[in-house]
């Protein structure tokens, strides 16, 4: 199944030219998928019928996911078998007559301050990537980075005597965060103590690198998150934007304004921000209402 998507995404990228961004979506949903089958021992594409899908769909929504991203997925595995009816590998798609959900305005998922301390200590203190991993959440639950911004930045990123990060977003726009000292010292750890014995090429001035000292990449950060994820015992979905959910909403709900919270996460419009300011209040209300169970 495996030789199928590899197959698919070289056709995508090269008959279509879409992202490495684009190409890198659709083997996480389509992993996720397969994943997903062979723990109902669907070992070929062509054992996956109407009623398999219909069963994935539900199980998502189960899991908590929200409705854009299932059509997401469903549209991915859409894209597949059109490859794979069109290179006559199958005959039929089974999601013709599988409609997507509707989609529809939903609050973002947000961690706890207990399931955030939590995942920022899970990695192991003693090691050089646990050292790395946890500098990296740190700073990303410090600054509200996307992972994209995160893996793209380099050394000369930080500006040590200001306690400031240059951070290019979307549209190469250009923006300073602070950095709060727990991430800093985080950092400084990482800077000194792991990431020598990580880089083997002195030359290169990627931030964040893998076990092979090479930049790590955005798939190597999600395996990154979902181990610590499940070392701290998080059993909801959580992705790399949910670290950035989190950071706005406490942000708002420590007394921040929603300019700051926009002008740090790099919003072109507060109206994207806004939406941080229903969650804040419901987090609260949901904090209540958890102290007032527990007397």
């Amino acid at each position: 199944m495996k030789e199928a998507v590899d197959a698919f995404l070289a056709d995508l990228e090269e008959r279509r030219g879409a992202s490495p961004h684009t190409v890198l979506n659709y083997r996480l949903d389509l992993d996720q998928m397969r994943e997903w089958l062979a723990g109902r021992s669907v070992k070929v594409w062509t054992d996956v019928d109407r009623r398999t899908v219909r069963a994935w769909a539900s199980w998502m929504g189960s899991e908590g996911y929200a409705k854009a991203s299932i059509a997401r997925k469903l549209s991915a595995a859409r894209s597949l078998y059109r490859y794979l009816v069109r290179e006559e590998q199958a005959e039929r798609s089974p999601f013709m007559l599988v409609p997507a959900p509707k989609g529809g305005k939903h609050l973002p998922v947000v961690l706890t301050v207990d399931e955030i301390e939590r995942l920022v200590t899970a990695p192991d203190p003693q090691s050089r990537l646990g050292i790395r991993d946890r500098a990296m959440l740190e700073l990303m639950y410090a600054t509200g980075l996307r992972v994209s911004e995160l893996l793209s930045l380099n050394l000369d990123s930080i500006d040590w005597n200001q306690q400031l990060v240059r951070v290019t977003g979307k549209g190469t726009k250009e923006r300073l965060v602070l950095v709060g000292e727990i991430a800093r010292d985080a950092l400084d750890l990482y800077l000194h103590g792991s990431r020598p014995l990580l880089a083997r090429d002195r030359i290169l001035d990627a931030l964040f690198l893998n076990h092979y000292g090479k930049p790590l990449s955005v798939r190597g950060f999600h395996l990154v998150l979902q181990h610590h994820l499940r070392s701290a015992g998080i059993t909801r979905h959580v992705t790399p934007h949910t670290l950035r959910h989190s950071f706005a909403t406490h942000m708002l709900e420590g007394g921040a304004d929603l300019r700051s919270v926009q002008e740090l996460l790099g919003h072109a419009s507060v109206s994207t921000t806004q939406v941080y300011t229903h969650v804040s209040e419901g987090y609260l209300r949901d904090l209540y209402a958890q102290a007032r169970g527990g007397r």
